[in-house]
């Protein structure tokens, strides 16, 4: 009888054993699948998991900032150069009480870990050199904003919507969009005569991007003919004797809100009233933060209606 009953309860513990294994090994699988569970996003420096319904999110780039605020999310920290007054008033409605983490170009990654982030969105010019860093804090994505044109801006919000998992919100944004550029297009047919955009700097020369920059190539899709195309670079530094070989027939001057009237400035140049856009009063001066650093589907949705006010005068 002891021997049996030693028998029966070698079993028993054999039986016990085995189930505290099983439940062991099924309860690791099931941590294993909750950290591998969330969404797989490609992007410009890979693939990466980021969890579904991503709450706090840092934006490294102001066209970024822009488009998560459209999609309905308040970013935990923004990359704002610690000049909120760049920041549209739009976007600001949306995050207002976010945390800076310094500038766009060299954002503090030690402000970023105290943020806790879900998923950081990144710039792929401005932080591929810190993009292990940066996921090594949280899973990051990076876009093309920087040195982006408009298609890249597309693909850039449709990456960014699904990072979020904020896929129908991202094609509600741009359906409006597409909506708002069908009716821009019909407002500027018939517009002839080329047109250039360009920043002038005190050393006399002008910064102008080209055909491969966002406003620009946002211009042409809109049916305008745009002076300075360059497949290469994103922009150019021209002299006054070269912008008047290219002689745009429309000049769009950006300048910050501080800086004073180029046409000012230049009202006495003689190579500069040689210029058609000067004889014909067709420069505009414009807000560079809108209009340069504003690279986002939002911003061109606010600078529709500014241009058909310019080229209107055009027809």
């Amino acid at each position: 009888m002891k021997s049996w009953l030693k028998w029966i309860g070698i079993v028993l513990i054999l039986v016990v054993a085995a189930a505290c294994s099983q439940q062991e090994e099924e309860s690791a699988a099931s941590e294993e699948t909750e950290e591998t569970e969330g969404i797989e996003v490609q992007h410009e420096l890979g693939t990466t998991t980021v969890p579904e319904n991503a709450e706090d999110v840092v934006t490294l780039e102001l066209g970024v900032t822009e488009t998560v605020a459209a999609l309905g999310i308040k970013p935990v920290g923004v990359a704002d150069d610690d000049r909120p007054e760049r920041i549209a008033a739009s976007t600001m409605e949306v995050i207002e009480g976010y945390k800076s983490v310094g500038a766009r170009s060299e954002p503090s990654l030690e402000l970023i870990r105290t943020l806790q982030p879900d998923v950081i969105i990144a710039d792929v010019d401005r932080h591929e050199a810190i993009y292990e860093e940066l996921s090594a804090i949280a899973p990051t994505v990076a876009v093309v904003n920087d040195a982006a044109d408009y298609q890249d801006v597309l693909t850039a919000t449709e990456t960014i919507g699904k990072a979020l998992d904020r896929e129908d919100e991202t094609e509600e944004l741009l359906d409006e969009h597409q909506t708002m550029l069908n009716d821009l297009k019909e407002n500027l047919e018939g517009v002839e005569g080329t047109v250039l955009q360009a920043q002038y700097t005190e050393s006399n020369i002008f910064g102008a991007p080209t055909s491969s920059f966002f406003m620009p190539s946002f211009m042409e899709e809109a049916g305008l003919d745009y002076a300075l195309q360059n497949e290469e670079e994103t922009s150019e530094d021209l002299t006054i004797e070269q912008l008047l070989k290219i002689d745009p027939d429309t000049l769009l001057l950006t300048k910050n809100e501080d800086d004073p009237s180029v046409k000012e400035q230049l009202k006495d140049d003689k190579l500069w009233n040689q210029l058609t856009a000067v004889k014909e009063d067709r420069v505009f001066e414009l807000n560079h933060n809108d209009w340069s650093r504003r690279r986002s589907i939002p911003a061109v949705n606010e600078r529709m209606d500014q241009m058909k006010e310019l080229f209107a005068a055009g027809n």
